[in-house]
């Protein structure tokens, strides 16, 4: 017992002392409206420029407003992604605000009015997995 506890002990140690980098992983939202847990202030969206499949649901805040009371660095709760416009003429999703499920987007954010270039203050990550 006392080697197994020893054991699992130097494995945890590792394991914290050696983390391993991994994308980052954003919540997604169910599309469905009975499954749907995005807040009334934000809409369940299909990220249309996401590289690879399935393609995610997220849930987006309102052009030019970001997360309530949570810190724009804060990416568990709030971020963007590089989402550019395409050749069929799709517009940029850049400046657009994502949230986790059931969180409030009610604060306008800073230069809300540059559009794609609108909401720097939030974290851009370069890929949600």
């Amino acid at each position: 017992m006392k080697t197994t506890s020893i054991a699992l002990l130097t494995l945890f140690s590792f394991a914290f002392a050696n983390p391993t980098t991994s994308p980052a992983t954003c919540p997604t939202c169910d599309y469905r409206p009975t499954l749907n847990k995005c807040h009334i202030t934000t809409s369940c969206i299909l990220d249309w420029g996401h590289n690879g499949a399935p393609k995610p649901y997220y849930c987006a805040c309102r052009a030019g407003y970001r997360a309530t009371n949570v810190k724009p660095e804060d990416t568990s709760k709030q971020w963007r992604l590089p989402w550019v416009g395409n050749a069929k003429g799709d517009p940029s999703q850049e400046g657009r605000v994502f949230v986790a499920p059931g969180v409030v987007c009610d604060t306008l954010c800073d230069q809300w009015q540059l559009g794609k270039d609108g909401c720097k203050e939030v974290k851009q990550v370069d890929s949600c997995l």
